[in-house]
């Protein structure tokens, strides 16, 4: 009687812990559908860590022959109740337009969560006409709700609807990772994220990366080969812009660009702040690793002249560039440094070669100059 009642209890364990992995798999499946959001937090444009929602912010990806352009237009749309920026998405295959559409998204000031509202779609055939619109829906028609498109904060395992259109588009996304390092013609970015998209209304999943400070790295074949920044300081990520403002209030951007440093997104921003002409270095997170500021021989230490002097033998000394560096890339890291390291770094000529040499203020060369064809510098 007593192994009887052994084996059946045996039994029901078993029973218990089958259900209760099934259970337990099928809470993991689970996507998030509801997003309890106020609508009143929700604007038009803003940046996260992984998605810039800036107007004029652009991404170029090349799959080989075809390419995928992603622009924030300086457009905005009303869907469901809520001002939303428009992405345009415009894609060529073997050099001819294919697909053009315009997608809504609207940022949470709170959350820093970017939530994904429709888009418009115009499908082109080889002649350049529109075919189609397969793919377009607007959250508040026809029972379609508005989805997550990138989270503010995302967390590996997260799950959630990107798209919730009924027989029309159900696309959904899974956190993989927030640690990869990836490698496009654009350069090398580490602590990328990995998210895994799929569709509950076909199989197959595919896999996308997104750079902090950048976007979107890889789409299928897509690969990232040109980031486009404005002279604006408004089309510039949150973090770096709140840096650039609160230093240079008035300045004027002449040139951005944006670079990957040992894994992490750089912007090297020139501009003008009244009439002196500057430049500095601001990583995606919004810390300023240089600055420079282009000075006169006689702000320079005398020290540091009687060792640019030297160098340059009697040739012209041109533009002198005043350095300051408080911080520094090591591993994929922003390190501060024990101290800020300041430099003067001076152009100087000699008929058609030209030469660059780099002092510390007590006249100690970091870079001695070395001579080259001013046409190569």
């Amino acid at each position: 009687m007593l192994k009887q009642q052994i084996i059946t209890a045996l039994l029901m364990l078993g029973l218990f812990s089958v259900a209760a992995a099934t259970l337990s798999c099928a809470a993991e499946a689970k996507f998030q559908d509801n997003f309890n959001v106020e609508k009143t937090t929700l604007g038009d444009k803003g940046s996260n860590t992984y998605m810039v929602l800036k107007p004029g912010y652009k991404l170029i990806l090349t799959d080989g022959k075809d390419t995928m352009t992603i622009t924030v237009l300086d457009e905005t749309k009303t869907v469901d109740g809520v001002r939303t920026r428009v992405v345009e998405e415009r894609e060529t295959k073997d050099g001819k337009l294919d697909e053009v559409s315009r997608n809504y998204f609207a940022f949470d000031n709170a959350t820093g969560d970017i939530y994904y509202f429709g888009e418009d779609v115009d499908m082109y055939d080889a002649d350049g006409k529109v075919t189609g619109h397969e793919g377009g829906w607007l959250s508040g028609l026809d029972d379609a709700k508005f989805g997550l498109m990138m989270p503010g904060k995302p967390r590996v395992g997260s799950r959630y609807y990107q798209e919730m259109a009924p027989e029309v588009a159900m696309d959904r996304a899974e956190v993989v990772s927030i640690n990869e390092t990836v490698k496009v013609p654009a350069g090398t970015f580490k602590t990328c994220l990995k998210t895994r998209e799929s569709s509950s209304l076909e199989s197959g999943v595919e896999d996308k990366l997104f750079a902090p400070g950048v976007g979107l790295l890889k789409d299928g074949g897509f690969k990232l080969v040109k980031i486009d920044v404005p002279l604006l300081d408004t089309a510039l990520p949150d973090s770096v812009a709140k840096t650039f403002k609160a230093k240079f209030p008035n300045a004027e951007i002449l040139k951005a660009e944006v670079d990957a440093e040992d894994g992490v997104a750089v912007y090297d921003l020139e501009f003008k702040d009244g009439t002196t002409e500057k430049e500095t270095d601001i990583t995606a997170d919004g810390t300023m690793l240089e600055f420079t500021i282009v000075v006169d021989a006689e702000d320079v230490p005398a020290a540091a002249m009687k060792t640019i002097r030297r160098a340059a033998r009697g040739s012209a000394i041109g533009r002198i560039e005043y350095i300051e560096i408080s911080y520094e890339i090591e591993n994929g890291r922003v390190v501060k440094l024990p101290e800020t390291v300041i430099s003067y770094a001076v152009e100087i000529t000699r008929g058609d070669k030209t030469a660059e040499i780099v002092v510390n203020p007590d006249g100690t060369a970091i870079e001695p100059a070395a001579w080259g064809d001013a046409e190569e510098q």
